[in-house]
């Protein structure tokens, strides 16, 4: 499998036309095991290193205030990022996923046969991507990332956005109040919670009802580690980090050995519009 088309075609096969991102770079230019000089000595993505699993659940309140899973929102991915600032993120799409690991219905999902990778480097300016797992090919594809692409990617993951909601005052009554700091995860986070009190017809008669917007924000991490949206009476998604460690392992921003790794020139709009929709999902809204 040592040509492009190769590596499409048994991906396609492999894994159900899965994340192929090398399919929209350009022509290789040169075959290398080595990565390329450096070129720059900054690191403008520099904050507190950590590795995660991003998840997405609901779940239904117990009337004892306990939570029971009742499915993923989506398949939980692996994001990370190191003391330099690089970025890593593991991409799967619930929407395409294979057969063997669609199973959101599980707390934790069977293992991918494939899944995609990619690493932004901010000193090197470069992108790399590659597929893991079992039916993956062994090649990894690493390009030039512009100065603007670049200023993208610290945008979409280093400034906590606003976090927007279906929350109307001509609904019923919105009230907010601060929750303080607590510990989720070893990581120190503060909280604010916005609740919605609406009334709706039932059996003829006006019923009261509730939902809430409640976000956990590590601010030093520069993170959003939980976010719950629902009826704190009924049924509630659950978005957010686990399994947060803030010494990640280096293996996680390189391509795996045996893997031969390609150079190219310059990448696609397309293929970079690819990296910037996933980038933008870093926050989980």
């Amino acid at each position: 499998m040592k040509s492009v088309t190769m590596y499409m075609l048994f991906c396609q096969a492999a894994i159900a036309a899965l994340f192929l991102p090398t399919a929209w770079a350009q022509e290789t230019d040169e075959k290398s095991s080595g990565d390329p000089p450096a070129a720059s000595t900054s690191a403008p993505l520099q904050n507190q290193a950590f590795t995660a699993i991003k998840f997405a659940r609901q779940v239904r309140v117990l009337p004892d205030g306990k939570r029971k899973f009742l499915k993923n929102e989506r398949y939980p991915v692996r994001i990370a990022r190191d003391a330099e600032g690089r970025l890593m993120m593991q991409v799967l799409d619930s929407n395409l996923l294979a057969r063997e690991c669609d199973h959101l219905e599980q707390r934790t999902p069977p293992v991918c046969p494939a899944w995609s990778i990619f690493v932004i480097d901010p000193v090197a300016y470069t992108v790399t991507d590659w597929l893991a797992g079992e039916r993956a090919a062994h090649i990894a594809v690493k390009m030039p990332l512009s100065e603007a692409a670049l200023e993208q990617a610290t945008h979409l993951t280093s400034e906590l956005p606003d976090l927007p909601h279906d929350f109307d005052s001509r609904e019923g009554h919105i009230s907010t109040e601060e929750l303080g700091e607590k510990t989720i995860e070893g990581v120190r986070v503060h909280g604010s919670r916005a609740t919605l009190v609406y009334t709706v017809a039932e059996s003829g008669q006006q019923v009261e009802h509730k939902k809430i917007h409640e976000v956990w924000i590590a601010p030093e991490l520069k993170l959003i580690v939980r976010v719950i949206d629902g009826d704190p009476d009924g049924i509630e998604t659950i978005r957010g980090l686990e399994k947060i460690s803030l010494s990640p392992e280096a293996s996680l921003f390189q391509y795996p050995s045996g893997y031969e790794l390609q150079h190219r020139s310059k990448f696609t709009a397309k293929y970079y519009e690819w990296i910037e929709a996933w980038l933008g999902t870093w926050f989980d809204q």
